[in-house]
């Protein structure tokens, strides 16, 4: 009997240590053994009026960043100066994790932290531009496999009239631009 409640206590420590940390890996591994740093992708790009009541998708950074900032993110602004834009919070498709985005619209770049960690520092994407440009679509619909591209369409329905604007993705890189 007290070997079962040993075991019991084991094992519900185990798997509230399991359920307290985050065991998703941050990073990728390339074939070399380098570690290689990946982008994130949005899990509801849309505007929903559940999750988001209004159309922009990115925040205009006008002033100094408030709050504690990590030590990659202090390193960021040290180097590259305050971003144009920023989001927070963004949950992360395929992934239980989310993450925060900075925009440097005239440097073309936007980073990706994780709990304040860099994760992904690259160029911006047609995607994200659409995005700060014109805020979350209408309507949008995404499909990813695990290893394959993310393809996603994006609907702007016009308000007063019938209609609206459709774009096409892959791997956040504009293949097709429609009205309809």
């Amino acid at each position: 009997m007290r070997t079962l409640q040993a075991f019991a206590m084991t094992f519900a420590a185990l798997a509230v240590v399991a359920c307290t940390t985050n065991s998703k890996p941050r990073f990728d591994v390339d074939d070399e053994g380098r570690v290689t740093q990946f982008r994130r992708f949005t899990e509801r790009p849309m505007q929903d009026h559940i999750f988001r009541w209004t159309k922009p998708a990115f925040r205009q950074v006008r002033k100094d960043i408030e709050g504690i900032l990590s030590e990659d993110q202090g390193n960021m602004i040290e180097r590259r100066g305050l971003p144009d834009y920023r989001r927070d919070n963004v949950e992360a498709a395929l992934r239980n994790e989310t993450f925060d985005e900075w925009v440097w619209w005239d440097q073309n770049v936007i980073v990706q932290f994780v709990a304040g960690e860099l994760v992904y520092e690259g160029e911006l994407m047609d995607s994200d531009r659409q995005l700060v440009t014109m805020g979350f679509p209408t309507k949008a619909y995404t499909q990813q496999y695990e290893y394959g591209p993310v393809r996603e369409i994006w609907l702007y329905e016009h308000v007063f009239e019938a209609g609206g604007e459709s774009y096409s993705f892959s791997d956040g890189e504009l293949v097709f631009k429609g009205s309809y």
